[in-house]
């Protein structure tokens, strides 16, 4: 044993040898503090993702909501919108024989609408 630690190339290679294995173990060492900060790193990202998904949810329903009240105000406007349409096109298309432009059912019509106006 003597022999080898009074050549030179052995006592290199031995000492690379025994560095290497350090220099092994050290990076081993890094490399799983890196894989254990890339989990937590990981871990944020889905708590904030999932945060995010759960905001979204919510304030799709918000404007989901919104558009349901508009669309039912919408459908009521446009119901009695229809309606007073539709018997305007009935009494102008009724034959007048006086020399007025509306018959009595039209004025009748008219003063509802007035009175509705009014009330609303």
């Amino acid at each position: 044993m003597t022999w080898i630690l009074n050549n030179k190339r052995w006592s290199l290679i031995i000492t690379l040898s025994i560095l290497y294995l350090i220099q092994i173990g050290y990076t081993n060492h890094l490399a799983g503090k890196v894989n254990q900060a890339e989990q937590q790193c990981q871990s944020q990202i889905q708590d904030i993702e999932r945060k995010q998904v759960k905001a979204l949810a919510e304030a799709q329903d918000e404007f989901n909501q919104v558009s349901a009240d508009y669309e039912q105000l919408k459908s009521e406007q446009r119901t009695k919108v229809e309606y007073v349409e539709r018997e305007v096109q009935k009494i102008i298309e009724r034959p007048v024989y006086l020399n007025r432009c509306i018959d009595s059912d039209g004025v009748q019509q008219i003063n509802s609408l007035i009175e509705a106006k009014h009330t609303s």
